[in-house]
């Protein structure tokens, strides 16, 4: 593939995501962005504040790509779902929306996360819990590995190929003639086999994902020991 760019424009119509249209990629990864392009959410924060005659309506504030994990859940950025304190530290918004292919926004609520690395985990109504979503992998990525990358860009959804240029642990560097900016951060991984390999991480220097291994281990502890996201200081959030 030589990480080209494989696609661009998923447009919406009355909500629900067109056909992806593909320019020339690997059968493998078209027939994964065919599939999947449909996990991709688009995440916001709201709060109230005060109109005309003094009624507080809610207004979009932070805003960022998701995707499904499947059984009700989603992961984000946390930034995409938080504003700093006085203090300087994320706080989750208690008014989070999600909208998803084919669908109206629906509330969300931030459940547990990973503030070191900018994560967080959503819980959807009970509607949500039948989305389905494809497996996380448990393998260790190989660098050169071809990936897609999925984001959401205003009313559409962006379809990139890429590739692994580095594997630091759980840490992965993305490389590739596109590059990865904020509307990727929050979205998804995919390799061939319609895998969930990692989530796109904020980052200002070189493009950074997340393994889904940490996304599993994250929801395993949440399983476990009830695990609930605590604010952190904004600027420990770029890796």
């Amino acid at each position: 593939m030589n990480a080209r760019l494989l696609a661009l424009a998923l447009a919406l119509a009355g909500g629900a995501h067109a056909a992806v249209v593909l320019r020339s990629p690997e059968e493998a990864l078209k027939a994964v962005a065919d599939k999947l392009h449909s996990t991709v959410i688009d995440v916001s924060g709201r709060v109230s504040v005060p109109a005309d005659g003094g009624t507080a309506m809610p207004e979009r504030v932070t805003h960022g790509t998701g995707t499904l994990l499947g059984h009700g859940l989603a992961v984000t950025t946390l930034h995409a779902v938080a504003l700093p304190s006085p203090a300087g530290k994320l706080i989750p918004l208690q008014d989070v929306q999600v909208v998803v292919a084919g669908g109206e926004p629906m509330a969300a609520q931030v459940i547990a996360g990973a503030p070191d690395l900018d994560l967080a985990i959503l819980a959807l109504p009970a509607e949500a819990a039948a989305l389905e979503a494809p497996p996380l992998s448990t393998d260790t990525p190989a660098e050169g590995e071809p990936l897609v990358a999925m984001g959401v860009d205003d009313d559409a959804v962006v379809v990139v190929g890429v590739s692994l240029a580095a594997v630091n642990g759980d840490i992965l560097t993305v490389g590739g003639k596109r590059t990865l900016d904020s509307r990727f951060w929050g979205g998804p991984l995919y390799d061939g086999r319609g895998r969930l390999v990692a989530i796109g991480l904020m980052s200002l220097g070189p493009q950074k994902a997340i393994s889904a291994r940490v996304i599993q281990r994250i929801l395993d502890q949440r399983a476990g020991m009830g695990l609930m996201i605590g604010a952190v200081p904004a600027e420990q959030h770029a890796p």
